[in-house]
């Protein structure tokens, strides 16, 4: 295994030791624990379990999307969310003893009747510190006048894709800089798609890219399994902005009964194992993968590699990704830095070095070095696991190479 954080990093784990926070090496978080959840299932969803799930969802939107709910603080909220949980107990619709309060990560999990899993997120994922300011994304000098003499329609340096499920694009602040990107990147001869209504079944095709880009929110998903005997499990989940419904809960019920996707909050998310059955053999073929969500490698200073091990077992080249809760400026910044690189040359370990050297070495410093003054608990990092020495085309053979 090559896990390997930028050198800047290696740094700031000095001081971190120096406080006695310790990145810990948890062994890779294993999403289905349970060998029975694990087993390829031959059962399909039928329309009573697709419907009974409706019914159960259609309760907790009522509740999430309240203006009551919206006023109410996180303590409220996790009082409702319980009472709510209790109720859809009681008529049947989901699991009673499935149901457990991750504190921490301030996330509901539970089983619905027919053993697909189900959550509630009780925080707002845009909930960040106002006072920073969405700078404009800054074109650097090497890149500027376009030196490397890139014409669009020639593409020697490959193709790349962002799957954006942060938002609906709508008023949003966080678009136009993706659209920047868009715009630069295919300049610069890397030509981008920009695909902003991302489903489970875009993410079957990661392998038509060079380089996929992950820009969505992340949780760490801590739930009950096993029959007999219940046990904690827990894993990185992506969560998309493709509703469940009825009918998209029969279309994908494989993967829901395998724990391939999970619901929150009505939202499908993917797990570790979605891309393990997506990219059987390696089907990646080589490619970058780089994830802006929070805790891709997993949250509160605990490394879990699962999410980005079962990329690397389907091909991936190089996965990059954050360790903790990351800001969404700083996420945003890294990215950009880190592909702007690639563009120049730079093998992957390099271009997020240059990154973090421009944006600083994690999301704390970032968000201090900007005038924030209540910084959260943990410093996102961006982390490199796979070939860290993979590039985006070859500086010999011109043509994209990872």
């Amino acid at each position: 295994m090559n896990l390997k954080p930028s050198h800047l990093w290696k740094r700031a784990v000095c001081a971190v030791c120096a406080l006695t926070l310790l990145v810990t090496a948890a062994s890779p978080a294993a999403f289905a624990a349970d060998p029975a959840d694990s087993a390829e299932t031959t059962d399909a969803l039928t329309q009573t379990d697709a419907a009974q799930m409706a019914e159960a969802d259609a309760a907790v939107d009522a509740l999430v999307n309240s203006d009551t709910y919206a006023d109410m603080d996180l303590d409220q909220r996790q009082q409702a969310a319980q009472e709510q949980l209790d109720d859809l107990a009681g008529e049947g619709l989901i699991q009673a003893d499935s149901i457990y309060y991750d504190e921490e990560n301030g996330m509901y999990s539970f089983s619905y009747t027919c053993g697909v899993l189900g959550g509630i997120l009780l925080t707002d994922w845009e909930e960040e510190d106002d006072t920073l300011f969405q700078v404009p994304l800054e074109i650097p000098e090497e890149l500027a006048d376009n030196s490397l003499g890139q014409e669009n329609d020639a593409l020697p340096l490959g193709n790349a894709i962002i799957y954006y499920a942060f938002d609906d694009t709508v008023n949003s602040s966080r678009y136009p800089n993706y659209l920047v990107m868009q715009e630069n990147w295919t300049k610069w001869g890397l030509n981008t798609t920009l695909d902003t209504s991302v489903t489970l079944q875009d993410l079957k095709q990661m392998d038509d890219y060079d380089i996929c880009i992950l820009s969505t929110h992340g949780a760490y998903y801590t739930y009950n399994t096993g029959w007999l005997f219940k046990r904690l499990s827990t894993s990185p989940v992506l969560i998309l902005r493709e509703e469940s419904s009825f009918w998209n809960d029969l279309r994908y019920g494989i993967d829901l009964l395998t724990h391939r996707v999970i619901k929150v909050n009505g939202f499908y998310c993917v797990t570790p194992d979605f891309f393990s059955a997506a990219y059987r053999g390696g089907k990646l073929n080589g490619n970058l993968v780089f994830s802006e969500a929070c805790e891709f490698f997993g949250g509160s200073n605990q490394l879990d590699l699962s999410m980005s091990q079962a990329l690397l077992n389907g091909g991936a080249g190089a996965v990059v990704g954050f360790l903790n809760n990351v800001y969404t400026i700083y996420s945003r910044n890294m990215l950009w830095g880190t592909v702007n690189q690639l563009i120049m040359g730079k093998n992957i370990l390099q271009a997020v070095d240059a990154a973090a050297a421009t944006y600083g070495v994690d999301d704390i410093s970032w968000y201090l070095s900007q005038g924030g003054t209540n910084p959260h608990r943990y410093a996102a990092i961006a982390l490199v696991h796979g070939n860290d020495q993979a590039v985006l085309y070859s500086l010999d053979q011109g043509s994209a190479a990872a």
